[in-house]
């Protein structure tokens, strides 16, 4: 235990009984340092510590009174020792805590006074000043769309932490209101002024449906900044681009019925790969590997007439009909197969002179109406199937539509519908101005990128930046 003793020393010599005592004292003194305590700038809300210290210089111990702290400006010094000292040791140094508690910004200035025992050096006085600042932390971009996520599967973006202020902020949490987001960057994270710092945010759906989250940001001084909206599966509000992930010109929010391939989607040619190209519902439908006629037998496993149930492997000849109904490469007598492709006159060639020509030929782009069927064409990227005015070779990107082809007018419909390779583009789902949020989504001017929810609204401009109907 330290004990408050007067710091002076005393001398005591005797020469007898009758002597009288002879007392000589000696002043104790001590240093304090700084003189001036800058304490420099520091966050609105943080707490910045700072030492005095008081050096034992001459004497006896010294016992310490007081110590009085003035707070000229702003009343944000004050001590920070748990356990305070009450004697200063001859010839040791004790350094005593403050810290410095800025709660508005500005400039603030104090005094500290040491009052002790030591004399005529009994107080000792510390100018103290400081600086705070508010500090200012915005996130780029204002909004990251996820776009189509399955369930189970996960996708990660990044956002950035942009400290826009004059002093250092420690990031202590980043948390979002819905809880399929989440962050993963250790925490805590300090960012320096005109500094930037990555945060990965990740999405992982518990459900198909459309999601949306506000982020917010809590620094260690418990300010909270916004910023930021998150959002994923949004057909309802995302950008038609986004959504059309292959690049095909339909959506997965439309009529893509696979969006993770830019060969599968309407209008697309159906070939036998065991997917369904054109998106209709059904696999490999008039190719060689479907058995389109439904008698149990395709081209590719020997029917020689894929347009006729009768006709195929095992199949009854009839020898009067001019057809090899059997697919045995002979046309019953008396038909007459004179380009031997299986198919007489009478069985419905309608050029027995082409062998490429007959009720079994597939259509190709050629003029000739190969499939005999009195259509030249039909199917094919010469031919227009939907009788828009534009075939696939003329540009129309999906032949089975009426409504899509090159010129026609852009719906908000998910769909490329003039053909430009653009989904929706000039519509309220897309994000014309590109910051991230199309009308459909809340922008209120998608001409001009500064303007979307969530963006900082300035004041005294007379325009609603932040889209929430309000302008100051």
């Amino acid at each position: 235990m330290r004990k408050k003793v007067f710091g002076v020393i005393v001398a005591m010599g005797m020469a007898g009984c009758s002597q009288d005592y002879k007392v000589s004292t000696e002043s104790s003194s001590y240093v304090v340092t700084p003189d001036l305590a800058d304490i420099g700038t520091v966050a609105v809300g943080s707490s910045e510590p700072f030492v005095v210290s008081l050096s034992h210089v001459r004497g006896g111990d010294i016992s310490l009174l007081a110590v009085e702290i003035l707070n000229i400006e702003g009343e944000y010094f004050r001590s920070a020792d748990s356990d305070p000292i009450d004697l200063l040791v001859a010839g040791e140094t004790e350094d005593v805590l403050f810290e410095y508690v800025p709660e508005v910004e500005g400039y603030h200035i104090g005094r500290i006074t040491f009052k002790t025992n030591a004399g005529e050096e009994d107080e000792q006085t510390v100018e103290v000043r400081g600086h705070a600042a508010q500090p200012e932390l915005t996130m780029f971009p204002a909004l990251i769309d996820f776009g189509p996520v399955a369930v189970g599967s996960a996708r990660v973006q990044r956002a950035e932490l942009i400290n826009s202020g004059t002093v250092a902020v420690e990031v202590a949490d980043v948390t979002a209101d819905n809880a399929v987001f989440g962050f993963e960057t250790t925490m805590p994270l300090v960012v320096a002024p005109g500094e930037r710092a990555d945060v990965a945010v990740s999405f992982r759906p518990e459900t198909g449906e459309e999601v949306r989250s506000d982020v917010t940001v809590t620094l260690a001084s418990e300010i909270d900044f916004g910023g930021l909206t998150l959002r994923g599966n949004a057909c309802s509000t995302g950008s038609g681009d986004l959504y059309d992930q292959d690049g095909d010109g339909y959506s997965i929010c439309g009529p893509d019925c696979d969006d993770e391939d830019a060969g599968a989607h309407p209008g697309a040619t159906e070939v036998c790969n065991g997917v369904d190209d054109d998106c209709d519902g059904t696999i490999d439908e008039g190719t060689e590997c479907f058995d389109d006629d439904g008698d149990g037998r395709s081209e590719e496993a020997g029917d020689c007439n894929d347009a006729d149930a009768s006709v195929h492997l095992g199949a009854e000849e009839d020898y009067e009909n001019g057809i090899d109904d059997d697919c045995d490469g002979v046309v019953d007598s008396g038909g007459g197969d004179a380009d031997g492709d299986g198919f007489s006159v009478s069985g419905g060639d309608c050029d027995d002179y082409d062998s490429s020509t007959s009720p079994a030929a597939s259509e190709v782009p050629d003029g000739v109406d190969n499939d005999c069927d009195g259509v030249i064409d039909e199917g094919t990227d010469a031919f227009d199937d939907d009788g828009d005015g534009f075939s696939e070779i003329a540009g129309d990107c999906d032949d089975t539509d009426r409504a899509i082809g090159p010129g026609a007018d852009e719906a908000p419909d998910w769909k490329d519908n003039n053909c430009d390779g653009r989904v929706d583009e000039g519509t309220i789902h897309a994000d014309d101005d590109g910051d991230g949020f199309s009308e459909l989504g809340g922008d209120c001017d998608d001409t001009d990128s500064s303007r979307h929810p969530g963006n900082p609204e300035r004041v005294g401009d007379g325009i609603d930046n932040d889209c929430d109907g309000v302008s100051l």
